[in-house]
């Protein structure tokens, strides 16, 4: 079995070091580029990163986040735990939870095409508002105005989504959630002004003029020359494998990242 490790500051490499030393121990081999089981060193940006890496590759990869100090939603794991880990995988006692990624088919007047996303798509204008028709399955839910719309996976949530007002969704449940950014509001203008959670077997449709618009997907964003006409978001069959602990629990994660 081949391990990689991914991270991208120096401060991480202590910890990288720990787990190329029990990799070898337990007989495993280093191979960043085409990895069994990918270790992410860092916090959760880090984490996104390393699945955009291998996006061709995920049916054949687990993903293992190991905490280097940070707040993480995707880090079950210490380096005090990298010894036991690598023992437990060596004799497979691991959990893993497939986690379904968005997909965004995105129509240009002149061409398409299509991006993949953890946690969430937005489609943002910040100095102009942004005019976008909101269709679900192609039956309009409303038009809305201001600075932009966020579509987010479970995963993703507890993330840009949750700072916007948005609910938390459960992992266990497939679903997208739509969030407003910045709606206008007024005697004239009106829109859904809640988050809305939606059924993985529907699509969220985004039409409109969207000039000087930014479309951005978990840490990237999309740098296009044509016009950007349609952007319609539904849940993929591509799915993400992490590896958990065996007392992971999301409510845990909940509590000691929001409340405690």
């Amino acid at each position: 079995m081949k391990i990689g490790i991914y991270y991208y500051k120096d401060k991480n490499e202590e910890i990288a070091s720990i787990i190329r030393k029990e990799a070898l121990n337990n007989g495993f081999e280093i191979d960043n580029d085409n990895p069994d089981i990918v270790f992410s060193i860092g916090g959760d940006g880090t984490f996104l990163r390393a699945v955009h890496s291998l996006m061709d590759k995920l049916d054949n990869v687990l993903f293992i986040g190991v905490n280097n100090g940070t707040l993480g939603f995707y880090y079950d794991y210490n380096k005090e735990d990298i010894s036991l880990l690598m023992k437990n995988l060596k004799n497979k006692k691991y959990n893993i939870k497939e986690h379904t990624l968005l997909k965004a088919d995105i129509k240009y007047q002149k061409e398409n095409e299509t991006i993949y996303a953890l946690n969430e798509v937005r489609i943002e204008n910040p100095f102009h508002t942004l005019i976008a028709d909101v269709l679900i399955n192609e039956e309009q839910l409303e038009t809305f105005r201001g600075n932009g719309l966020v579509v987010s996976s479970p995963l993703g949530s507890s993330a840009y989504n949750k700072s916007l007002g948005g609910a938390l969704i459960d992992h266990d449940i497939s679903a997208m959630e739509l969030t407003e950014i910045a709606a206008i509001e007024n005697n004239v203008y009106r829109s859904l002004g809640s988050s809305f959670v939606i059924s993985k077997e529907k699509t969220i449709s985004f039409k409109g003029s969207f000039n000087g618009a930014v479309v951005g997907y978990d840490h990237l964003n999309i740098k296009h020359d044509d016009e950007l006409v349609e952007i319609s978001i539904s849940c993929s069959d591509k799915k993400v494998k992490i590896v958990h602990g065996n007392d992971y629990s999301y409510v845990h994660k909940i509590r000691k990242s929001f409340v405690l």
